[in-house]
Order: structure tokens, then C-alpha cells, then sequence
């Protein structure tokens, strides 16, 4: 029952991260796979049949690796929002550069991921 709550809290959050630019949706969503797949195999096949939700937990299952389009995307959404965020909403100095070194933080983390080039299998 646990692993099912934590699923959805975490589908909740990944669908949220797809629509705020400074979330990661996918990170999200593969942990509501996980506890899916220990709480509920019915959320799990659902999850991963899903049009939009089940190809990036699918792709990261089967190779553990992103596609360039969603480091591309993951990329844009996380500077874009945060740069909107530091030049529009933040006024303090040093919470700007933490909102800056966390965007550079989350960019080098998605270019260590291993890249997935689907006409590669």
C-alpha cells in the first residue's frame, strides 16, 4: 500500500515536472514506476503503455539512457525557467546564484546521462 501511495505522489510530481519548466518530470516518473512495480502491476503496465508518460520510463528501463530530444528539452526547460525565475522574480543576490549553480548543476547532470540514439539497436 505504501509503494502505491508513493506512485502516485510521484506520478503526480513527474506530470507537474512536465509542465513547470524547473522540475524534472522523468526522474519523477521512474520513481513512480518503481514503487509501481513493487505496489501495483496494474499501475505499472499502465503507466508504461501510457502514450506520453511511457516512452521516457521505457527508454531509461530498457537502456538507461536519455534521447538527445529529451536532453535537448530537459536542458532548455531547466535554463529557461530558471533564467526567467533570476531575471524576472529573484531579487537576492545570493539566492540567484544558488538558482544559477543548481541550473548548472542539473545541465551537467543531464550531459553525463548516456545518450540513446534509437537507430543504434
Amino acid at each position: 500500500m505504501a509503494y502505491l501511495a508513493a506512485g502516485h505522489v510521484l506520478l503526480g510530481l513527474g506530470i507537474v515536472g512536465f509542465i513547470l519548466p524547473v522540475m524534472p518530470g522523468v526522474v519523477f516518473l521512474i520513481g513512480a514506476a518503481a514503487c509501481y512495480a513493487r505496489g501495483s502491476a496494474r499501475f505499472y503496465d499502465w503507466l508504461l503503455a501510457n502514450k506520453w508518460l511511457g516512452p521516457p520510463v521505457r527508454d531509461w528501463r530498457a537502456h538507461r539512457a536519455m534521447t538527445i530530444r529529451a536532453k535537448v528539452v530537459s536542458i532548455t526547460m531547466v535554463l529557461v525557467g530558471v533564467g526567467v525565475s533570476i531575471l524576472f522574480f529573484v531579487q537576492l543576490p545570493w539566492l540567484r546564484i544558488v538558482l544559477a549553480a543548481t541550473a548548472a548543476g542539473v545541465t551537467i547532470l543531464i550531459l553525463t546521462i548516456n545518450t540513446y540514439r534509437p537507430s543504434e539497436s
